[in-house]
């Protein structure tokens, strides 16, 4: 059984030896075969690899030129994450740290080392309320509202941080590795600046509730 901490994640991306960038083999030498899997290797494969361990869940990209390697880590179904310490895959033990699925941004905010690597965003893709928070280029954190209206412009920024950070649940959360394409470099890439008015730094989001 590997043990791994949620705090360690957050602030480096890896779950201990479970990390973007790593081959099949050794994804398999760590946590044995996946429970299901969604696609297959090329040059065969219509889908990429998806494999799925429980709440731990790998894309893998295929370059051409190359073997797949890991694209992403995801921990999904969050509301499973209760007590000390959650089994997220057979073989994969995670120490939460107090964090479950009915912690705040702020609470996530708060644990990771550098502040200054933490942007928000407080909304999401179709510009409905939520928070994403990004740690540095390839950690993010999704929290949702479940709103039904999407925002045109910013709401009165304490309040709108005060509201999403007491009713937003957190979602999921992915670790990509640099060399792929993160969904916020997608966002960026595909709507220049369309976000930008939506963006806070870390510590401005926490700021924005301390007032």
């Amino acid at each position: 059984m590997i043990r791994v901490s949620l705090l360690d994640f957050l602030n480096t991306g890896c779950l201990g030896p479970v990390r973007p960038g790593a081959s099949m083999e050794e994804i398999v030498a760590l946590l044995g075969e996946p429970i299901k899997t969604i696609g297959e290797p090329a040059p065969h494969a219509a889908q990429q690899p998806y494999w799925l361990y429980g709440n731990l869940e790998i894309s893998f990209a295929q370059p051409e030129d190359a073997p797949p390697f890991v694209e992403f880590l995801q921990i999904g179904r969050p509301g499973q994450l209760r007590g000390a310490a959650r089994r997220v895959a057979p073989r994969l033990m995670l120490d939460l740290h107090g964090l479950n699925a009915r912690s705040r941004p702020s609470a996530f905010i708060r644990a990771l080392d550098e502040i200054d690597r933490v942007s928000v965003c407080l909304v999401d893709i179709a510009q409905y309320p939520a928070v994403t928070v990004y740690v540095g280029e390839g950690l993010e954190i999704n929290f949702d509202l479940g709103a039904e209206d999407p925002v045109e412009t910013l709401p009165p920024l304490v309040e709108y941080v005060r509201a999403l950070d007491s009713e937003a649940t957190w979602s999921d959360l992915y670790s990509y590795d640099p060399r792929c394409r993160t969904s916020r470099r997608a966002r960026e890439e595909t709507w220049p600046g369309r976000y930008a008015p939506f963006t806070l730094t870390g510590r401005d989001y926490l700021k924005a509730l301390e007032r």
